[in-house]
C-alpha cells in the first residue's frame, strides 16, 4: 500500500477517535458547567492539569521512545524492550501517585482551592499508574502500525466513562461525588480495553514483566524526550495553572471553556501526526531524508486543510460558540478568538516538533520547549493580574507563535525542510474568501439566536470552503489517497499487477 494511503486510513480512524474523544470531553465541559457550575470545573481543570503533568512525569519518555526501539527490534528483543519500558513506567507512577497524594494539602493551598479540589486530586493520583500502563501499552501497539486500540481506550473509552460516571455520581450523590469517584473507574476501563490488543500485537506476557530489567539506551533517549514531553505538557497546561496560583478556581472555571473549545483543533494534529510519528522516525534510521521532507510536507498540508474552517468558525463566531456552556461564560470570547488562532498554529507547525522528535533533534527540542515555558511563565506573570482571561490567552498565542518560528528556522537548518508549503495556498485562499462571506452575511446572521447563527454560519462556510477547495483541485496524491479507499479501483490495479 502506498504511504500516503496508509497515513491516511491509520490517521482517519485516529482522527475519527480523537474527534470523538475531543467531542465527550467538550460534552464533559458542557455537563460540569451546567451541572456543577463555574468553581467545580475550574477545580476538575486544575486537578486535570496536575494529573496530567504527573503521568508525563511518570511515563519518563518512554512512550515516544517506544516508538522509536520497537522500530529497530523484532521478536525477543522486541519483547524485551517493550516489557522494559511497561516495567519502568509503571514503577515510576507508582512513586508519582504517592508524591501527589502526600502534598496534596500543599497544592490546594497554592491553587487557592478547598478540600474538594485535595479529594480530587488524591482520586485523580490514584488513576495515575493504571493510566501510565495503558498509554505505554497503547504505544507499543501504536509501533506496530495500529492506532486504533490505543486510540479507542484513550480517545473513546476512557472520556466517555468519565462523563456517564460524573453525571451518575451528580444525580445520585452530589457535586463532590460527581468530581471525586470517576478517576479510577475510568483508568480501570482503559487499560482493560487496551491489553488484549497489547498481547496481541508484542506477545509480551506476565513472565516477560517479571524479568523485565531497566533499559540503558532507552534511559538515554526517553530522559530528553521526557524533558521536552514535561515541558510540552507545562506548556499546554500552564495558563490554566497560572490562573489558578494568580486567581481562583472560579475564574478558572471561566476560562476552561474557551481553552477546552479551541483545544478541539488539536484533534485533527494529533490524529495525523500519531501515524506519521512511526513512519518519520522509519525513514530516519534508513536515512531518508527526502522521505522525511515529504511526509511533512503532504501531513501538515492535509492538517491545515482541515482545521482551517472550524478555527474561522470559532473566530468569527466567539460569544455563540461560548453561550453553550451559559451566558455566564460569554465573557471569555476575546480569549476564544485568541486561542483558536493560537491552535491553528500549533496544529499546522505542530508537526515540527515531532520531526525534531522522532529524527535526532530531540534535544533541540528540549531547548525549545523550556524557553518557551520560561517565556510563557513571564507572561503570564505580567499580563494575567493586569487583563485576566484576555491576559492568558494573548501570552499562550505569542509564545505559540514564537514557537513556531523557532522550530520552522530548525528544521530548515538540520533537515533542509521548509515549514511552508507551496500547495498551502488553496486551503488559505479558500479560508480567506470563506471569511470575508461570513464577515458580509454577519449583519443577518446577529438577527438569530445565538446558536442558530452559529449553526447558519457554519454550514454556509462549510458549503463555501469546500466549493472552493475542489475549485482548486486536489493534488495527485490526493487523489491516490481517494482512489486507494475504492474497492472497484483496489482490485483493477492488482489484477494489472498480476
Amino acid at each position: 500500500m502506498k504511504q500516503e494511503a496508509t497515513i491516511a486510513r491509520q490517521a482517519g480512524i485516529s482522527m475519527a477517535g480523537f474527534a470523538f474523544g475531543q467531542f465527550v470531553r467538550f460534552a464533559y465541559n458542557l455537563a460540569a458547567a451546567r451541572l456543577l457550575g463555574a468553581e467545580a470545573l475550574g477545580t476538575y481543570a486544575l486537578v486535570v492539569s496536575v494529573m496530567q503533568v504527573g503521568e508525563v512525569v511518570a511515563t519518563l519518555g518512554l512512550d515516544a521512545t517506544l516508538l522509536r526501539f520497537a522500530n529497530r527490534h523484532e521478536g525477543e528483543e522486541r519483547r524485551r524492550v517493550v516489557a522494559s519500558a511497561l516495567w519502568m513506567g509503571v514503577l515510576s507512577a507508582l512513586a508519582v501517585s504517592a508524591l501527589l497524594i502526600i502534598s496534596s494539602g500543599w497544592i490546594t493551598t497554592a491553587l487557592h482551592g478547598g478540600e474538594l479540589l485535595r479529594l480530587t486530586l488524591c482520586s485523580a493520583a490514584a488513576a495515575i499508574p493504571v493510566s501510565v500502563a495503558t498509554l505505554l501499552a497503547g504505544h507499543a501497539v501504536q509501533a506496530s502500525r495500529r492506532l486504533a486500540p490505543k486510540v479507542l481506550a484513550t480517545q473513546v473509552v476512557a472520556p466517555l466513562a468519565l462523563l456517564l460516571l460524573m453525571v451518575g455520581a451528580r444525580y445520585l450523590s452530589g457535586i463532590e461525588a460527581a468530581l471525586v469517584v470517576p478517576f479510577v473507574p475510568t483508568a480501570l476501563l482503559a487499560f482493560a480495553w487496551v491489553l488484549p490488543a497489547f498481547g496481541r500485537a508484542t506477545g509480551v506476557g506476565p513472565g516477560d514483566l517479571l524479568r523485565a530489567r531497566p533499559d540503558r539506551a532507552m534511559i538515554h533517549v526517553a530522559v530528553p524526550l521526557l524533558a521536552v514531553s514535561l515541558f510540552g505538557m507545562f506548556s499546554h497546561w500552564i495558563d490554566i495553572m497560572m490562573l489558578g496560583l494568580l486567581t481562583d478556581p472560579r475564574t478558572v472555571g471561566l476560562y476552561h471553556p474557551a481553552a477546552r473549545t479551541a483545544g478541539l483543533l488539536r484533534a485533527v494534529f494529533l490524529a495525523f501526526s500519531g501515524i506519521a510519528a512511526p513512519m518519520i522516525a522509519a525513514c530516519h534510521a534508513r536515512g531518508d531524508s527526502a522521505g522525511i521532507r515529504k511526509l511533512y510536507d503532504l501531513v501538515s498540508r492535509w492538517i491545515l486543510t482541515i482545521v482551517l474552517l472550524p478555527a474561522m468558525i470559532l473566530a468569527l463566531f466567539p460569544k455563540e460558540a461560548l453561550s453553550v456552556f451559559g451566558s455566564g461564560f460569554t465573557g471569555s470570547s476575546t480569549a476564544l478568538v485568541l486561542l483558536a488562532v493560537s491552535a491553528l498554529l500549533q496544529a499546522w507547525f505542530g508537526l515540527g516538533s515531532t520531526v525534531l522528535a522522532m529524527a535526532g533533534g530531540e534535544r533541540l527540542s528540549l531547548v525549545n520547549q523550556a524557553a518557551a515555558l520560561l517565556l510563557q511563565v513571564v507572561l503570564h506573570l505580567l499580563l494575567i493580574p493586569r487583563y485576566g482571561l484576555d491576559g492568558a490567552a494573548f501570552s499562550t498565542l505569542a509564545v505559540t507563535l514564537l514557537l513556531s518560528v523557532a522550530r520552522a528556522v530548525e528544521m530548515r537548518w538540520l533537515l533542509g525542510i521548509g515549514a511552508l508549503s507551496r500547495k498551502a495556498w488553496k486551503p488559505l485562499l479558500s479560508a480567506a474568501v470563506t471569511s470575508s462571506a461570513l464577515l458580509a452575511a454577519r449583519p443577518l446572521l446577529a438577527t438569530l439566536a445565538p446558536l442558530q447563527a452559529l449553526a447558519a454560519g457554519a454550514t454556509g462556510a462549510s458549503f463555501i470552503y469546500i466549493l472552493l477547495i475542489w475549485t482548486f483541485r486536489l493534488e495527485r496524491e490526493e487523489l491516490e489517497v481517494i482512489f486507494s479507499f475504492i474497492p472497484s479501483r483496489n482490485n483493477h490495479s492488482t489484477n494489472e499487477v498480476t
